[in-house]
């Protein structure tokens, strides 16, 4: 009986993972163990460009094989996607996955040099701010 009992809940346990396996299982996402420090392009600061790059990444299980970008200037598109291509990464299953790099201007509160503001929530989401260029002006006396 006591057999029968534990056979009964074996089968049981092993549909349920098998059931929660092929419904909406998605593989772990890969795990960025280093990468450059992503930073706002420099042309695009000065001609004040903003927008949000997406892009499809593809890896194969060590490192990152493919990368398909849209909607933002190219400026951001390339520098993105040179960003992504220095993300070494952890061992892992292959896949594809979403990657948003969010590139934002504030207005500047010194005139100068900046440090920019990075979020990073790897693999999935880079938000980089930093200040608009500023254009000093001098008036001749």
């Amino acid at each position: 009986m006591k057999r029968a009992l534990i056979s009964g809940l074996l089968a049981l346990l092993s549909a349920c993972t098998v059931a929660a396996q092929n419904k909406g299982y998605k593989p772990e996402m890969p795990v960025v163990k280093s990468a450059e420090m992503p930073l706002y392009p420099h042309l695009a600061r000065m001609a004040r460009i903003e927008g949000t790059v997406r892009m499809e990444v593809t890896t194969d299980g060590m490192a990152v094989t493919k990368i398909a970008g849209s909607g933002a200037h190219k400026l951001l598109l390339d520098a993105a996607e040179q960003n992504v291509r220095t993300w070494k990464l952890y061992r892992h299953k292959p896949q594809t996955f979403m990657v948003v790099f969010i590139y934002k201007l504030e207005r500047p509160d010194v005139f100068g040099f900046v440090n920019p503001t990075l979020l990073l929530e790897l693999p999935n989401r880079v938000e980089i701010r930093t200040k608009m260029h500023t254009v000093e002006t001098t008036e001749a006396h």
